[in-house]
């Protein structure tokens, strides 16, 4: 059966050099103007699959087959899928590695929110001095081992924060505020560099990231 179409709540400006349909989304791979910009990129992963799941006795169970991280905060890295301790009772999960994303049963507790959110990658040089710019959450604290979870608000929007690396940051939010979060994104980070990349420039970031880590 063909996929519906689907639409990103995030457009971001650029010509692309290299699509690819996936599932009814349209994936930039790259921006043509990558090749006259060294970065940091600001990368949308909208179309990437995501789920929610919640229990009261969350430690007891294996969403998608994963080990629940032990304490709010914590992310666990398990080939492509990540899976982040958001507090005592709710996990989240991403997709972002490669290959197609689990097609399991359906588990209860357990909720696709995919549609409901956008997803943002801010990969490569420079991106602490960008999201400086963008809030006030220390995404890069020291003392936390990688990578880690934060929750608060970028440019003022509840967020959900991995720190992957000091050049890999990744973040969701609720889908409504996507338009304005990417333009009010580029617009104070375009002094330090930030602009459009496409998935290709985040997979070289993710795989670098998490090289070696399960």
């Amino acid at each position: 059966m063909r996929a519906a179409f689907r639409r990103s709540p995030v457009d971001l400006p650029g010509t692309p050099a290299a699509t690819e349909a996936r599932d009814g989304w349209t994936v930039v791979l790259r921006y043509q103007e990558e090749d006259r910009h060294r970065g940091p990129w600001l990368v949308d992963l909208s179309h990437r699959r995501r789920w929610d799941f919640q229990d009261g006795k969350l430690p007891a169970h294996r969403p998608l087959g994963l080990r629940v991280p032990d304490a709010a905060g914590q992310v666990g890295i398990h080939g492509p899928l990540v899976i982040n301790r958001m507090n005592r009772t709710q996990v989240a999960i991403w997709h972002l590695g490669p290959g197609r994303p689990p097609e399991s049963a359906p588990e209860s507790g357990r909720t696709e929110t995919t549609d409901g959110h956008g997803m943002l990658a801010f990969a490569g040089a420079g991106v602490p001095d960008v999201l400086e710019l963008l809030t006030p959450l220390d995404l890069f604290e020291p003392n936390r081992p990688t990578p880690f979870l934060t929750q608060g608000p970028v440019l003022h929007i509840p967020s959900r924060v991995v720190t992957f690396a000091a050049d890999l940051v990744v973040m969701t939010f609720a889908r409504s505020y996507g338009e304005t979060f990417a333009a009010a994104a580029l617009k104070s980070g375009a002094g330090r560099g930030l602009r459009p990349g496409g998935e290709e420039v985040f997979r070289r970031a993710f795989r670098a990231a998490t090289a070696g880590r399960r």
